[in-house]
């Protein structure tokens, strides 16, 4: 039979919990800011989904595999841009994620900066999306947060806290408790500079400590980005890398094929092309891609416009390389257009954050005018199809179909 004392003690130890479990939620709470998994969904509707063949060859790469393998190790992907990076890394986090369920000892957290979002391209951003997924998988985690978070509250997650959390952080992934973290960090070169150099230094001190042996970390890291930043310094440098451009260009070439011939199926059953006709279109796809998967998609979406007749005849109006073609869809920008076109491009390459249609057709002062039948919103929508492929609208917000286009809009202004 319980005893009353232990009764009580009990009761004590259960009303103790609730306020703790309670501080703990306001800290999650808090700390949220952007759920990783509806990023990565989003970028999927956004892209389209991953076909099928492709991606796979990152499974049996000799890197991949030894950092699979390991309990503490930087893996770097990098390549130029529209070469998959994203889509790449949406496969390996579909693959984690999975095995992952299958092991107890084993975490997976993921990342995915936007450099058109505000609330997903800084350093702070990036360190408090992890923690909280580290939380929420291993409370116990909690005893490094909440001395803090007790004394600073919602404070100690301002853009200004970068250190304190970085520091609680760090000794998260120290702690045994957690076991091994395997992480895939997407875009990470598309963060604000001052970010980038922050983050980027305190990686390389992470990883540098790992040699030592008073200190165990338990990251395992996959980073896909553009290119190594010109600030990436030693460890960072010496890390196991694979460049999708020369160490994986056949493999990506195989998967810009199978992209191809997937689009150029679409293209013949929607506008009915003989055989003849559509080996032709895969073929000119194929020569003039230069392994650009935006490319194959630019075109492709553009060739629906014309029928089987006229589609030889058009691809011809499509030059090879990502450049050049942002300058031909410049130049097909009516003159009638081009002043609007011209505000509504500049105001969006110069915003912090996707502008709303709204708040666009406030920003270009340009008077809208309704048509017949079409309402407010439908006109705008309108006016930001001057643009083209440039732009792109989701969710009532306009942004940039890549961050290349904005590199190049940038230097053309």
């Amino acid at each position: 039979m319980v005893s009353y004392t232990n009764t009580i003690k009990i009761c004590h130890q259960f009303n103790e919990s609730i306020p703790a479990a309670q501080e703990e939620q306001d800290c999650l709470t808090a700390l949220f800011l952007t759920n990783p998994c509806d990023d990565r969904q989003g970028l999927t509707n956004e892209k389209g989904s991953r076909v099928d063949g492709t991606c796979e060859w990152i499974k049996t790469n000799r890197l991949y595999e030894s950092w699979l393998r390991s309990r503490s190790q930087l893996l770097w992907i990098f390549g130029g841009p529209g070469k998959g990076k994203t889509m790449l890394s949406i496969f390996l986090a579909e693959e984690l994620e999975r095995s992952t369920r299958k092991s107890q000892d084993t975490l997976f957290v993921q990342y995915f900066c936007d450099n058109n979002d505000e609330k997903r391209n800084t350093a702070v951003a990036i360190v408090r999306g992890l923690i909280s997924q580290l939380l929420s998988q291993r409370p116990t985690l909690f005893r490094h947060i909440l001395p803090s978070f007790r004394t600073q509250k919602e404070s100690l997650f301002a853009n200004s806290s970068f250190e304190s959390l970085w520091r609680i952080f760090e000794t998260m992934v120290h702690d045994p408790i957690l076991g091994t973290t395997n992480c895939v960090l997407d875009g990470l070169d598309e963060c604000d500079k001052v970010s980038l150099e922050a983050l980027v230094r305190k990686l390389e001190a992470l990883f540098s400590t790992k040699f030592e042996k008073t200190s165990t970390c338990y990251l395992n890291l996959i980073i896909v980005s553009r290119k190594l930043p010109d600030l990436a310094l030693g460890t960072l440098l010496s890390a196991p890398c694979i460049q999708l451009d020369a160490d994986a260009a056949d493999e990506v070439n195989h998967d810009i094929c199978r992209f191809i011939q997937v689009k150029v199926n679409e293209l013949s059953l929607h506008r009915h092309y003989p055989e003849q006709l559509r080996r032709h279109v895969e073929n000119v796809l194929l020569s003039r891609a230069a392994g650009t998967f935006l490319w194959v998609g630019i075109v492709a979406n553009e060739l629906r416009k014309y029928t089987s007749s006229e589609v030889e005849k058009a691809l011809e109006l499509f030059p090879p390389g990502l450049e050049r073609l942002y300058d031909r869809m410049l130049l097909q920008i009516n003159d009638q257009r081009r002043e609007i076109a011209a505000k509504i491009l500049r105001w969006v390459v110069m915003a912090v954050r996707p502008l709303t249609l709204t708040e666009l057709i406030t920003a270009i002062e340009t008077p809208v005018r309704h048509s017949l039948g079409l309402g407010y919103v439908e006109t705008i929508r309108d006016r930001v199809s001057y643009c083209g492929y440039f732009l792109t609208i989701k969710n009532n917000k306009v942004g940039l179909i890549h961050q290349s286009a904005k590199e190049y809009l940038l230097r053309e202004s």
